[in-house]
């Protein structure tokens, strides 16, 4: 029984992945193109690099603090989602998390859901697990939908679909969605 630390459920090759990666040259362009974007606005943002660390370790202390009573702060939680009508589902392990999932969409005979952003459903390859029983899974996140289409894995918590460009999601968009293809990021959004 597999708990939900023990994920993912396929075993990675880093080294091998990380050799493909770095040898990949439109992918280091992807990256560093996203990645000197983030720090810009991260610079104009926060202009004052000490106010900057000041809060980064202001966050620091209120997630160890959260952490240290997250048991009791987790049955708040159900406690105030129970009087707002909405039911807490516990889980232990993955297998259950699925089961759970899959069971409610039985209930509701759905065999299409719209997911929202999870890194945890991710993790417990939960779009995987649903389909292999006949539900559907569109995600409605723009990242994590482009990855869907590509059949791929998130490359990014935040930002899954950070090792493309918009040429990249654009070919995919006109290939897969049967769309004209076009550039233009607000328009890519307004397809996806």
């Amino acid at each position: 029984m597999s708990t939900l630390a023990d994920t993912p459920a396929q075993p990675i090759a880093f080294t091998r992945n990380a050799r493909e990666a770095l040898a990949d040259a439109q992918l280091r362009r992807n990256f560093r193109g996203a990645m000197d974007s983030l720090m810009d606005k991260r610079r104009n943002q926060f202009p004052d690099g000490d106010e900057l660390e000041r809060l980064r370790a202001f966050g620091n202390r209120v997630r160890a603090r959260a952490l240290s009573k997250l048991p009791d702060l987790l049955e708040r939680l159900e406690a105030n989602l129970a009087r707002n009508g909405v039911q807490v589902h516990w889980a232990e392990t993955v297998e259950e998390a699925n089961a759970i999932v899959h069971g409610i969409a039985e209930r509701h005979a759905a065999k299409k859901v719209i997911k929202g952003k999870s890194m945890v459903s991710e993790e417990m390859e939960m779009n995987h697990y649903l389909g292999a029983r006949g539900v559907d899974c569109l995600e409605s996140d723009m990242g994590e939908f482009i990855v869907q289409l590509r059949e791929e894995k998130p490359s990014h918590i935040i930002m899954p679909a950070i090792h493309l460009n918009a040429g990249q999601v654009a070919r995919l968009f006109h290939d897969k969605l049967d769309v004209d293809y076009t550039e233009d990021v607000d328009r890519l959004i307004q397809i996806g």
